[in-house]
């Protein structure tokens, strides 16, 4: 088939074009590269089946594909407060724009949403323009495939981690891992009894991919590692995973290439971090992901476990440094 990846030279985008050119697809990656990289597509940019287009959602190219992944959003806490504008387009008259092509070509389009469209934002919430630019995507979902029959799915993500995330990522799991590898403090909101669950990258592929060539019509879907765990474990598991890599526990004798010899396992610092009481009380809101539907409809449910997951990305981010 013939698929356009919005957002394909993101963490997720380029993940899922190396995927889809894997399974001989012809891919065409649409990417502004504002939060994307081109060293996420090293790995396959040359594949005679694909394409790279520099340019915007909000004015997608007029090329005749059967699918259509709208992934075009900055998702990092840091990068979209940082550009809130550009947030709010990608994910309102981008994803208008993207409705638009699937609608006149027939062509079937994926929306990746977040579960985060459920939380009641604070007042002023910096996450207003993400929050919000999600919710209107979903309305504009819903309206195209009541109003002109659209065939178009909502997939709402949990977080999702994995390597291709970036080494400054200000995300939760990329920041442990990232900090455990130097010994640097891993610093809590709180006590760090808040849960939170996270998806190894490859799992949310096999999810996604399995609802965007299938029957389930609209949605929302939800996808998500459905086991969760608090920030302090997760802390001391990323803690363990950095002595895996950095082989202090092998006696610095194993094949990475990123290690100290004066390496020392990270303090945690409690309250390292200040959140309002307001966020914090939706924190402890956030429900765990609901994969009912998904195993039902899809037969999809999570196979990597977490810590495999870790070691996975601790991997990447060591080799990474180390170039």
């Amino acid at each position: 088939m013939k698929i356009l990846v919005s957002g394909g030279a993101g963490f997720i985008g380029s993940n899922l074009c190396e995927r889809l050119v894997n399974s001989g697809h012809d891919v065409y990656c649409l990417d502004n590269l504002s939060t994307g990289a081109r060293q996420n597509l090293s790995d396959f940019e040359y594949n005679a089946n694909f394409h790279f287009i520099e340019g915007n959602a909000t004015h997608p190219p007029d090329i005749p594909v059967d699918q259509i992944y709208s992934l075009a959003s900055a998702t990092a806490p840091a990068s979209y407060q940082a550009d809130p504008l550009g947030t709010l387009e990608a994910n309102i008259e981008g994803t208008s724009a993207l409705l638009q092509m699937a609608t006149r070509q027939k062509a079937t389009m994926l929306f990746t949403s977040s579960i985060r469209v459920t939380e009641p934002l604070e007042d002023r919430s910096p996450h207003a323009c993400y929050v919000d630019g999600k919710r209107k995507g979903e309305e504009l979902c819903r309206s195209y495939f009541h109003n002109f029959g659209t065939d178009v799915k909502i997939a709402r993500l949990f977080n999702t981690y994995g390597p291709r995330m970036a080494l400054n990522d200000s995300r939760v799991v990329p920041q442990f891992i990232m900090r455990a590898l130097t010994g640097a403090p891993l610093k809590i909101v709180g006590d760090g009894q808040q849960k939170d669950a996270f998806c190894y990258i490859s799992d949310m592929l096999d999810g996604l991919i399995a609802y965007m060539n299938s029957d389930v019509k609209l949605g929302p879907i939800e996808f998500g590692y459905p086991v969760g765990i608090s920030i302090l474990e997760l802390a001391h598991l990323a803690i363990k995973v950095a002595e895996r890599v950095n082989g202090y526990d092998k006696g610095w004798d194993n094949e990475f290439p990123f290690q100290w010899s004066r390496w020392k396992a990270s303090p945690i610092i409690f309250n390292g971090i200040k959140r309002s009481a307001r966020e914090m009380e939706i924190k402890k809101m956030r429900p765990l992901p609901d994969i009912t539907e998904a195993r039902a409809k899809l037969g999809w449910e999570p196979k990597v476990a977490l810590e495999d997951g870790l070691f996975k990305l601790a991997e990447y981010y060591s080799k990474r440094m180390a170039a």
